[in-house]
């Protein structure tokens, strides 16, 4: 299963909504992709870095 223990959230800043998949505990480590990869190039490592050193968020980034 890809992102297993990582929540789906989306975060209403008013202006925005942006929607994310965030685990872990401690710090937050925003991930970000670059174009035109998504969010899942970070299934392999966010759950080893969430798990052992940060509390992982990767943002799934508007396309413009």
């Amino acid at each position: 299963m890809l992102f297993e223990n990582f929540q789906l959230k989306t975060v209403d800043t008013g202006d925005v909504k942006i929607r994310l998949r965030q685990g872990g505990e401690g710090p937050p480590l925003l991930l970000l992709h670059g174009h035109p990869q998504t969010h899942m190039m970070w299934h392999r490592i966010a759950p080893l870095l969430a798990k052992k050193f940060y509390g992982s968020i990767a943002r799934f980034k508007r396309i413009w």
